[in-house]
């Protein structure tokens, strides 16, 4: 696809008397647009989107489809210019490799469906040489605790560190990205946490594992509607999981490759219980969890920092309430590599996403911890959790 490129100021006329013209996509308020044209705001956003495509490495078929484009990340920029002066927000918006996209092409091209509810009820963990393990039993995988400041005093919350960070201890891989054709997040949460737990269990660098494979040989591939423990059921049934260097992703459902060489196997998986903030952070203490999410709200697409706590609609107006907290409304999957607090008190996971590193703080994101007064946690994060054992 040829990048479309002007190289006089005449040739950027046209698109720019087409821009001005067109009815801003911001909201229904902004109608006319009549009175931005020629002026100089027009043109510094068009300067603006020029430097997001070079950033981006983004290039457009055609005139037409370049101005329609310049439309949509003009109406994303008024949206979060609108959401960053709301003074209640503890996180900032701004661009991101999704800035051309309207919320609803977002959606279809990175959230998932829902896992059906029978299989949300599971409540007991599947094993190979470990043997059975029920919810709310012991953890089995013998890793140890996050090292803390002070050396644990009883088996129970008080125990756990105040703050971990797997990224600092150099067992959690970079932020990936699943791309726009494979709703495949429920692949990359649970290798997520396979790689860091691999590496946490031998005291090595973390595998890059291949969310292709599962994608290919599951049978979930790249519909989305599964659990975030999906992948974990998968690599025990069939004995192990493979490295991303072995069989690459792609992006797209392909035949099942068999004979492939194992890097990881695993004994089983835990499934934690809902609407319980503590036991993910007993967990996470230990190891990396995989967790649903519902990334509905408007502002979850263009996260770049601080503390998310959802909250914004459509017109970048701050209300705290956009996320669901039912686990039927969860249409993504993150995994949990750690969690602390700010200098303030506002208590915060960190979670991987998978939606590359220039998306979020280099394809991470602090979501918002203990978040009264809604035990679901914020946008349902508890309502399906599970991490893997080795």
């Amino acid at each position: 696809m040829a990048t479309i490129r002007f190289s006089s100021a005449l040739t950027l006329l046209p698109l720019l008397l087409a821009a001005a013209l067109t009815p801003s996509l911001a909201s229904p308020a902004t109608t006319d647009g009549l009175d931005h044209a020629f002026d100089g705001e027009a043109l510094l956003m068009l300067g603006r989107f020029h430097g997001w495509m070079a950033a981006h490495g983004r290039s457009y078929a055609s005139e037409e489809e370049k101005l329609r484009r310049f439309q949509v990340y003009r109406s994303n920029m008024e949206f979060i210019e609108a959401a960053n002066r709301d003074g209640r927000m503890n996180y900032q918006l701004g661009e991101t490799p999704f800035t051309d996209l309207t919320h609803d092409e977002f959606m279809a091209m990175y959230s998932s469906n829902s896992a059906t509810s029978s299989e949300s009820e599971e409540m007991m963990m599947i094993t190979t040489r470990a043997g059975p393990v029920h919810e709310g039993s012991g953890h089995r995988s013998g890793l140890p605790l996050a090292t803390a400041d002070e050396p644990p005093r009883h088996s129970n919350l008080t125990a756990v560190p105040a703050s971990v960070d797997w990224r600092a201890k150099g067992v959690v891989t970079p932020a990936k990205n699943q791309g726009t054709k494979c709703s495949s997040c429920w692949a990359f949460a649970s290798v997520a946490t396979m790689e860091s737990t691999q590496a946490i269990s031998t005291g090595g660098a973390p595998p890059v594992l291949s969310e292709q494979q599962l994608v290919d040989c599951s049978q979930a591939g790249c519909s989305g509607s599964s659990s975030v423990d999906t992948g974990f059921k998968w690599v025990i049934r069939n004995g192990g999981i493979t490295t991303a260097a072995a069989y690459p992703y792609t992006g797209m459902v392909g035949q099942c490759r068999t004979g492939m060489p194992v890097a990881v196997r695993l004994s089983g998986y835990k499934k934690l219980p809902t609407k319980n903030e503590t036991a993910i952070m007993e967990a996470v203490a230990r190891q990396p969890v995989a967790v649903g999410f519902d990334g509905s709200d408007p502002c979850f697409q263009h996260y770049i920092r601080g503390v998310y706590d959802a909250g914004c609609s459509m017109n970048g107006v701050y209300t705290g309430k956009a996320c669901q907290v039912t686990w039927a409304a969860n249409n993504h999957a993150l995994a949990i590599v750690g969690y602390g607090a700010k200098p303030d008190g506002t208590k915060y996971w960190i979670a991987k996403n998978s939606w590359s590193e220039l998306w979020g703080d280099k394809g991470f994101v602090y979501l918002l911890r203990n978040s009264p007064p809604n035990p679901n946690g914020v946008c349902g994060l508890t309502m399906d959790a599970s991490y893997p054992i080795i």
